[in-house]
């Protein structure tokens, strides 16, 4: 049965496609690393533990700060590393088709023009003449060529990149995790700050009434030089923190501004009304360690890179085998511009080739030798980022578990210094004893105030790193 030009170009493609299917896939199938987890967390005892907790998308609703709600909005939608992960998210997807696009035959559309003359004479007579004048050649089609994958290299290099891709996706969730959290903790940062420095104000002003009257009664000869001297120390210590504090709310300030990915200034507005240290109102949930696994982004990015690599591994060991591609061209072919798309003048070409690097074995094995080190490299890094992780949840349950505790002893002082406060001011209206006693107790009021300001800023943002070693806030 004779075949047209056009039908022997079909049959080519038709066994192309025949190869492609029965092919194989040389290299290791990825499956993903069994790690053994505990079934509960140490330092949880004080907390709901359920298999089947919510994800804490939002946590930063549970202060109730509409302030706090409004800068992890910008900072979501604004913050430049976000952006540049968003980037390389779109870098990896091109990545993605230009893997899937290896897979497909590739042609182009060509058309050439050249002038040619052949100064042989292949014999006297009136042809061989005519082959030595100048003449054009006229070509213009499609022409085709196809890499069959015949040993699963190129489909490696795609499943390669599509994990590579999802990395890339978990990464940008986990710097959203990381900008969240840092945001919170610089706006708690700085109302208590905001706090710090009116108790400081406060406490210098008392300062400067205890030196008032420590320098009266030096003058009525009541009270010795010391006393005066130790007022005013008092008092320049009280002033320095001022300073410092105003210091701290300007440094979290441009900290932020940074963050949200503004000028220096822009979280000054926002933030610059006094309010008070944001608390949670809602009872911590832990879920099981399993399920925190699953949902912190730093582990799937760990777990997708390791894929990424194993399928570099296939990638290398097909390199040992042949490359077999097939080309065609199908146009038409003429020296004359009237008759260049006639059916007589059709012209094609077809046919194909092996490559095999049979004398590249040693370049070859280093290839693939490397590509099994990031192999074991990429699985090293998953398994210190799942106990990382395990780690990373433990201490910070810990550390707002104790916080909690010390809370709740700093808020006792603080009650108790402030009865002490009110008894002492009862006594001085009462003639019962003298204003430098109502002085000294406003001092232990104001220290043990400090105290607890620090202290419930400390529980917020322990909090908060609870929820960030949780994987919260990466889901838009």
């Amino acid at each position: 049965m004779k075949l047209s030009n056009f039908s022997v170009l079909q049959t080519i493609l038709a066994a192309g496609f025949a190869f492609a299917l029965s092919a194989c896939e040389v290299g290791p199938d990825y499956q993903p690393p069994e790690t053994k987890l505990p079934p509960d967390w140490i330092s949880g005892d004080f907390y709901a533990q359920t298999e089947k907790a919510g994800v804490d998308r939002n946590w930063w609703t549970y202060f109730n700060d509409p302030v706090l709600t409004q800068l992890i909005a910008k900072a979501a939608s604004d913050n430049l590393d976000l952006m540049i992960a968003e980037a390389r998210i779109v870098e990896a997807r091109a990545g993605v088709s230009s893997a899937e696009a290896a897979l497909l035959p590739t042609g182009d559309v060509t058309g050439d023009v050249t002038r040619e003359a052949n100064q042989m004479a292949l014999a006297d007579n009136a042809d061989a003449a005519l082959l030595r004048k100048p003449f054009n050649v006229y070509q213009t089609g499609f022409d085709a060529s196809w890499e069959l994958d015949l040993f699963g290299g190129t489909r490696r290099a795609e499943e390669s990149a599509e994990a590579q891709m999802q990395a890339s996706e978990a990464s940008r969730d986990d710097i959203r995790v990381s900008l969240l959290a840092e945001v919170a903790r610089a706006y708690i940062s700085i109302r208590a700050a905001q706090e710090q420095l009116s108790l400081a104000e406060a406490v210098a002003a008392a300062d400067q009434k205890t030196l008032e009257l420590a320098r009266q009664r030096f003058d009525a000869g009541e009270a010795p030089r010391l006393d005066v001297t130790q007022a005013e120390s008092r008092l320049e210590e009280a002033q320095t923190q001022i300073p410092a504090s105003r210091n701290r709310i300007a440094q979290e300030e441009y900290s932020l501004d940074v963050l949200l990915g503004e000028q220096p200034g822009a979280a000054h507005k926002i933030v610059d009304a006094f309010a008070p240290i944001p608390a949670s109102d809602k009872k911590l949930v832990l879920k099981a360690p399993a399920s925190v696994l699953a949902q912190r982004p730093d582990v799937r990015a760990a777990e997708r890179n390791l894929a990424a690599t194993t399928a570099q591994q296939g990638v290398a060991l097909a390199k040992f085998f042949p490359d077999v591609s097939l080309t065609g061209f199908f146009g038409v072919l003429n020296s004359s511009t009237s008759k260049l798309v006639t059916p007589i003048n059709q012209s094609w070409t077809a046919g194909g080739g092996i490559l095999w690097p049979i004398l590249s074995y040693n370049g070859l094995s280093a290839n693939l030798d490397a590509a099994n080190a990031q192999q074991q490299e990429a699985l090293a890094r998953y398994q210190k980022t799942v106990i990382s992780a395990l780690s990373d949840v433990e201490r910070s349950l810990t550390a707002y578990a104790e916080q909690e505790k010390f809370l709740q002893s700093v808020q006792s002082d603080a009650e108790k210094n402030e009865r002490s406060r009110a008894v002492a001011e009862e006594r001085y209206r009462n003639g019962l004893t003298s204003r430098l006693e109502v002085l000294d107790a406003d001092r232990a009021f104001y220290a043990s105030q400090g105290r607890l300001i620090q202290a419930r800023a400390d529980e917020s943002q322990n909090l908060i790193a609870v929820y960030k070693s949780l994987g919260g806030g990466w889901i838009k």
